[in-house]
């Protein structure tokens, strides 16, 4: 499958983010509150971006990936997923650009309060259990029709 670069996802999250209030703010709408669908049904696109660096072991490899899929995603989403290589980058701290090999997960689901709590958690678990510091997520309203 082609790689596609993160560079285009995170100015495009970098633009759509400019001038709103923090995550934390539960207090707002719904992403997509108030889209309506000519065709199909109102859903919500949720992409995650997973670094396969470590910072003190190898890369994270494909059979460790693979199997995270299987045991910590899967379980999560069993009416199915989307999976990406990806190419990534990123200036660090120190203005040094960081090329990392990544990993895409998409995501369609009602954007619940189960939703997200399965999303957060496949976040959290990918960060301990392979020394990552984030996992970047892009929630967007989309119209899906079969």
């Amino acid at each position: 499958m082609p790689s596609r670069s993160l560079a285009c996802p995170l100015l495009a999250v970098i633009l759509a983010t400019a001038g709103c209030d923090s995550a934390a703010d539960d207090a707002g709408p719904a992403p997509g509150a108030g889209v309506t669908c000519d065709s199909g049904d109102r859903m919500i696109r949720t992409e995650l971006f997973f670094g396969m660096d470590r910072f003190e072991e190898p890369s994270v490899t494909p059979e460790e990936w693979q199997a995270f899929v299987d045991t910590v995603v899967t379980p999560r989403f069993k009416e199915g997923l989307t999976q990406f290589d990806v190419d990534g980058q990123y200036l660090a701290s120190t203005d040094e650009l960081i090329r990392e090999d990544s990993r895409l997960i998409m995501l369609l689901h009602d954007g619940g309060q189960a939703a997200h709590d399965s999303i957060e958690a496949i976040r959290e678990e990918y960060k301990m259990r392979f020394d990552q510091e984030s996992v970047l997520r892009i929630d967007e309203a989309v119209c899906i029709d079969f």
